[in-house]
């Protein structure tokens, strides 16, 4: 047995990564004792009742069941060389083989229930409602955008997004601004990609939240330190 040969559950399970999958299934092709697991795995799948609801495995069942493999284990006399397991040997072996699938299938029913059950509470708890949505529009050019106001629970954001805007060049950013009654605050700063795209997600602490804004611009600014609009406006609205 090699280090390759216990990851035959975890190959089976599909839980190693590209390249640890690489190198054992060159092993895989060498290893006679890894094929006749892999295929017992498999066998065994088949007889397995899946329709039951997933359960948690008893407490000290895993512990049992590799107690009792170890001590079969222990109780073989070591071998200088690998060997392939005899019929009679690989009748012993099965009983440890479908201990294991147990074990794999029990522990991935149960993880799957609790990620579905946590998918569910996440689902639940990021119901998003728009609060304030408004199109921006271009003092020139062919740029466009839109702006939103999200509630998300707890937290507001403001969530920016805009397209056919302008190359950049050296440090400078496109700024985004909300202002009330003509006082501007910084919202967020981004770039673009190829096509002239950008966006930015600005999380409202609880003074933005609560204060009511009226105008939401764009501005393209030397770079991204302006504390006060000095670019051009790019896009602009009221909110």
């Amino acid at each position: 047995m090699t280090q390759q040969c216990d990851r035959v559950l975890d190959y089976y399970n599909q839980h190693l990564n590209d390249i640890e999958k690489a190198a054992f299934e060159k092993h895989l092709s060498e290893c006679a004792d890894c094929q006749e697991m892999l295929s017992d795995l498999r066998s065994l799948e088949d007889a397995l009742p899946f329709a039951a609801e997933p359960v948690e495995p008893p407490s000290g069942m895993e512990e049992r069941i590799f107690a009792h493999i170890e001590t079969q284990d222990s109780s073989r006399p070591a071998e200088s060389t690998p060997m392939r397991p005899s019929k009679k040997k690989r009748q012993w072996m099965m009983p440890s083989v479908a201990a294991l699938l147990a074990i794999s299938l029990f522990g991935n029913a149960y993880l799957f229930t609790q990620l579905s059950d946590n998918a569910d509470i996440v689902e639940q708890a990021t119901i998003d409602q728009v609060l304030q949505y408004a199109e921006l529009a271009p003092t020139e050019g062919d740029a466009s955008g839109t702006a939103s106001i999200i509630d998300q629970g707890e937290e507001k954001r403001l969530v920016v997004q805009a397209s056919n805007l302008s190359a950049l060049s050296a440090e400078e950013v496109y700024q985004v601004w909300l202002l009330q009654d003509g006082q501007p605050e910084r919202a967020g700063t981004f770039v673009i990609d190829n096509e002239g795209r950008g966006s930015v997600i600005f999380s409202m602490n609880e003074e933005f939240a609560e204060r009511d804004w009226d105008t939401v611009a764009v501005t393209l600014e030397p770079d991204a330190n302006s504390e006060l609009p000095e670019g051009d406006i790019i896009l602009a609205s009221e909110l």
